[in-house]
């Protein structure tokens, strides 16, 4: 029975050595540290470490006006600086092929016209750091240097068309977003990200500013928007199947016009 014994504390002891030392590993800090590889990234994105590290410093503002008590006139000032410097993270449609260039983050589009057999001619859904997106190119903001790309297939955000008495007005906006007010040329959005609710005011020549929003005024303004007939024009585009119209409110003119949104598909 002793012999029995040292063998099995025998056998234990050897094992032991040949495991080496038990490391403990570190806890992760965050839930986000299970996402991606590339820490700040979001889950199933396609998305490198740059782009990790220019989301996180997004985030890290964002969290910092969570608890700040900041009025909403210091919030906007913040997060203009922000965008000036920075830009802010904007969706738009986009193809492999940008990765070649300016590399935002992606991931596949959820609609079923956008997903060809041929990877290289795929529509996905891409976000950027953009400070501004004119008529013709978008003002993007990587790596530490800004540069502009043309508004085309490797970029593309959403067309909105403002109805104006004079004339039809055209604005490029991220995906998702809808006009809240008009105040003549400019086009106000109200956008949300991580609960933080903040204002981008977009001029016709597509300057774009972060101004602080009016929470006093927010339902008024919303209840004044309503589901519209669009004109009679026909929109012959391969990314943007879906168009919808509703009115939107001019609060220099007194009056509402018309605005036509798109969307890739009805999701």
């Amino acid at each position: 029975m002793f012999l029995v014994y040292f063998l099995f504390f025998g056998l234990i002891s050897a094992e032991a050595k040949l495991q080496g030392p038990v490391e403990v590993l570190p806890n992760p800090k965050s839930y986000e540290d299970f996402e991606h590889q590339n820490k700040g990234c979001p889950e199933n994105s396609e998305c490198d470490k740059v782009m990790g590290l220019q989301l996180s410093r997004w985030k890290k503002l964002l969290s910092s006006l969570k608890s700040s008590g900041f009025t909403e006139e210091k919030k906007a000032q913040l997060l203009d600086e922000f965008r000036s410097k920075y830009g802010i993270p904007v969706d738009f449609y986009t193809t492999i092929k940008s990765q070649q260039g300016f590399k935002p983050l992606y991931f596949s589009s959820p609609c079923s016209n956008h997903n060809f057999k041929d990877d290289s001619k795929k529509i996905l859904r891409g976000t950027a750091f953009i400070k501004g997106i004119g008529k013709e190119a978008a003002i993007i903001w990587r790596d530490q240097a800004q540069m502009e790309v043309p508004i085309g297939e490797l970029l593309r955000p959403q067309p909105v068309r403002v109805y104006f008495k004079e004339s039809p007005v055209d604005y490029f906006l991220p995906l998702g977003d809808q006009p809240l007010y008009l105040t003549g040329e400019y086009v106000y959005v109200l956008r949300e990200d991580d609960e933080v609710f903040y204002t981008l005011r977009v001029s016709r020549d597509g300057e774009w500013k972060i101004v602080p929003t009016e929470l006093s005024r927010l339902s008024s303004r919303e209840e004044r928007r309503d589901n519209a007939k669009c004109p009679d024009e026909k929109t012959n585009s391969e990314v943007f199947k879906i168009d919808f119209c509703k009115t939107t409110y001019d609060e220099k003119e007194e009056k509402s016009v018309i605005t036509r949104m798109h969307q890739g598909c009805a999701i």
